[in-house]
């Protein structure tokens, strides 16, 4: 009597069936169901997929948002070129030195004493008045001044500001004038209509502080001519305004 033939037999080779595939994936293997480190390793794979999945999905989110200019990071913007600021002109510092100046001793100071008035004597009057004060005496004489309208006019070179300044605090009122071609260290007193001897500050009552020269004639003229080219250029402004609204 022939066998029963097995329908899971084929040419003596086992058939794997679906039932065969699920017992050997099933859950219910007894290595698994009482081993929790099994189970909290599937649920740390799953929270660590989920994660990566969470921050390539806010990745790409965030790419489109900063495409699109409605998330903008500043330090990605192009700068722009810094634009050098233009040097200001200061009209006071141009006519005046503004640099504070060391009191320089009268027995240092070298002046020259010139009369630039008609009145006689002048001069060799102020000599004897500074030369009683410590100063050394060069020149006197007389000289030409194109504005006789002021006290006195103090000129130097650049290396004799110092001692125009202990000049000027002899006598009050007196304007400085810089003269860019002088080298020597001395000073120049050119007496102006307005001065007068006995305004020559008392010996031994002169300020010895540091400070600055005191120009104030060529102050005010190079103020008054900063406003009026200001002004100019205000109206130069308005007048191409109103052509160009003209057009």
């Amino acid at each position: 009597m022939p066998q029963d033939h097995d329908p899971e037999d084929w040419h003596g080779h086992r058939i794997v069936t679906e039932d065969d595939l699920a017992e050997g994936f099933t859950d219910d293997d007894p290595e698994h169901v009482d081993n929790p480190r099994y189970y909290r390793r599937r649920l740390l794979h799953g929270i660590v997929l989920g994660l990566l999945a969470a921050l390539l999905i806010a990745a790409l989110v965030f790419a489109y948002l900063v495409k699109t200019r409605q998330v903008v990071i500043p330090a990605l913007e192009p700068q722009p070129t810094p634009v050098a600021a233009a040097p200001t002109h200061d009209p006071v510092a141009a006519a005046c030195p503004q640099e504070v100046l060391k009191y320089a001793q009268p027995k240092d100071v070298t002046v020259n004493v010139l009369n630039g008035t008609k009145t006689p004597g002048l001069a060799g009057a102020t000599a004897q008045v500074l030369k009683q004060r410590g100063f050394r005496i060069g020149e006197v004489g007389n000289a030409k001044l194109n504005n006789t309208k002021i006290v006195a006019a103090v000129v130097s070179g650049t290396s004799g500001r110092s001692k125009a300044l202990t000049v000027q605090r002899q006598v009050p009122g007196t304007e400085y004038v810089k003269d860019a071609k002088r080298n020597a260290d001395t000073v120049d007193l050119i007496i102006g209509e307005k001065y007068q001897i006995k305004k020559v500050v008392p010996k031994g009552k002169a300020k010895t502080q540091d400070g600055k020269l005191s120009c104030p004639i060529a102050v005010k003229a190079a103020r008054d001519e900063a406003k009026k080219a200001d002004a100019s250029s205000k109206a130069a402004a308005s007048s191409s305004a109103r052509d160009d609204d003209g057009k």
